[in-house]
């Protein structure tokens, strides 16, 4: 996937019945450079004279003798306004919480093992096993159940497992099983004793990262299984209509199986505008605190600022000559140099982000290397147009299936649309997005040194998306978080995906400009 505009995912934050954890949300000591607790940033509102950073052009960016995007400045820039009380708000963070929690570094413990980032989110390509892709294309080292040590087969509830410690995981939880361990309780959990002790089991896939939150319920998934079936026995008269256009109005979304979720809420903050003009009513429900409310506002209007790259750096790109040029040439070039300037737009947004400049300057680059895929995935589901079944880019041209395919890149683009269309659905608004957006640069990776850091500063994103939906989505909201949580997850499997795209362009003689090479560790 290459697109241009706009997250299974390490999900952390929901809190634990299990591990055995304090309920509380953490924070970090000040004076060691952590999330701290003393208070909360104001959201800033949008003073009539300022200019967000006007990222670099596409042509600049490919410049060798440019700086990288990890040489540029990543400590958060003041807006006017603050910069007048710099002094009086240089301590004074953002989330507030009550108490202080000891770093939590068993919750990562297991994941130094895995094989070196190789690609854009910090994976291996081949750790997904949902799409193969045909030919020979070479598989990199194996990932192994962190559980087990089984053939990994993906991300499950929030942990690299097996398809095994997966269903185990699963059973127990919804069934509430109560194990107890023959062997004194220390049992070293391999393919062997896996089936020996269930005590012990149930333990390592805790110890590695599983959450029993991120279960579904069995009478929930009883409703989706038969809300499936009646799908596709409504759509099974339509299957022949296809050529037709859309019989009876009916549009993409529903043609392709997507069930439409009826407009239960207000959903005043969909579309792209760039403020939360109702949030303040939320309070009145006891959902979201007043901490969450401002930190809403605050993601809302930063998504807002760097939605879009400039106009001059977009008219650059599309009104460069095409003369002699093959139009698959020229459709690729289009896509991947306004990639470039919406990688920029997310380093942005990234530094602005409460709790981003508590993080060392290394594991801010990790992050920001393995998530620029899924955060742009999320840009371009709010950016889908369900009328015609395409993504609307910075240039305002609709890219659909047929454009994809013309630049040489089609083999992602139906399942970067279905995406886009169970978004949609969804009715994922402005503030969701935001939210979604921030748990998802704070997953934590391979190769950060402060991953419990990033744990406890996500933790707090992810109470803030729990109390929003709480507050915004009755009576279905518990289904609707988890919906939200499965996106995650399907971010994860996509991401992998444009991994594997990427690395098979030199298959068909396409190159990536060099600095999206550098992001998603593609070898020239």
């Amino acid at each position: 996937m290459l697109q241009t505009m706009q997250p299974r995912v390490p999900v952390a934050g929901v809190k634990r019945r299990w591990g055995g954890r304090p309920a509380n949300p953490s924070v970090l000591q000040e004076s060691s450079s952590e999330v701290s607790s003393s208070g909360v940033l104001s959201p800033p509102p949008p003073p009539p004279h300022y200019q967000p950073a006007t990222p670099e052009s596409a042509n600049n960016a490919r410049t060798p003798e440019d700086p990288q995007l990890w040489d540029l400045d990543l400590q958060p820039r003041q807006l006017p306004h603050q910069q007048m009380h710099g002094q009086q708000h240089h301590h004074h963070q953002l989330i507030a919480a009550s108490t202080t929690l000891s770093p939590c570094p068993t919750l990562v413990e297991g994941r130094d093992d895995l094989s070196p980032p190789s690609s854009l989110n910090g994976y291996s390509a081949d750790s997904c096993d949902a799409k193969k892709k045909k030919g020979p294309t070479p598989r990199q080292q194996e990932e192994l159940c962190l559980v087990c040590g089984d053939r990994a087969s993906g991300y499950h509830y929030n942990a690299l497992t097996c398809e095994g410690c997966k269903g185990f995981f699963r059973r127990s939880i919804t069934k509430n099983a109560v194990y107890q361990c023959k062997y004194g309780n220390n049992c070293e959990i391999d393919m062997y004793m896996r089936r020996k002790c269930q005590e012990c089991r149930l333990k390592k896939c805790l110890h590695v990262g599983m959450r029993p939150e991120c279960v579904v319920p069995e009478f929930q998934c009883a409703v989706k299984r038969k809300e499936k079936k009646a799908q596709k026995e409504k759509d099974k008269p339509n299957s022949t209509t296809m050529n037709g256009g859309s019989p009876g109005g009916i549009g993409p979304a529903e043609q392709m199986g997507v069930k439409m979720e009826p407009a239960e809420v207000d959903y005043s903050m969909s579309g792209n505008s760039g403020t939360v003009a109702s949030i303040g009513s939320l309070n009145g429900l006891n959902y979201v605190s007043p901490e969450q409310e401002e930190l809403i506002n605050r993601l809302v209007y930063f998504q807002d600022e760097y939605e879009q790259p400039n106009e001059e750096d977009v008219r650059r790109i599309t009104n460069q000559s095409t003369e002699n040029e093959d139009p698959s040439d020229v459709r690729f070039r289009h896509i991947t140099e306004i990639t470039i300037l919406t990688v920029q737009l997310i380093v942005e947004f990234a530094k602005r982000l409460p709790g981003f400049d508590e993080l060392r300057h290394e594991d801010k680059i990790v992050l920001l290397k393995a998530c620029s895929s899924e955060v742009m995935i999320l840009r371009m589901a709010r950016k889908y147009d369900y009328q015609t079944d395409s993504i609307i880019f910075a240039n305002n041209q609709p890219y659909s299936r047929d454009s994809y395919t013309l630049a040489g890149i089609g083999n992602i683009i139906d399942d970067l649309l279905h995406f886009g269309r169970l978004m949609y659905s969804m009715k994922v608004n402005n503030a969701e997005y935001a939210l979604l957006t921030a748990i998802v640069m704070f997953s934590e990776r391979p190769n950060v040194s402060e991953g419990w850091k990033v744990e406890k500063i996500q933790e707090i994103y992810l109470d803030a998306l729990k109390a929003y939906v709480e507050s915004r989505r009755k009576p279905k909201a518990s289904a609707m978080f988890a919906k939200l949580l499965s996106v995650l997850t399907e971010l994860r499997t996509l991401g992998n995906q444009n991994s594997e795209t990427c690395s098979n362009l030199k298959l068909k003689k396409k190159k990536l400009p060099p600095l999206l090479a550098e992001i998603w560790d593609v070898a020239s």
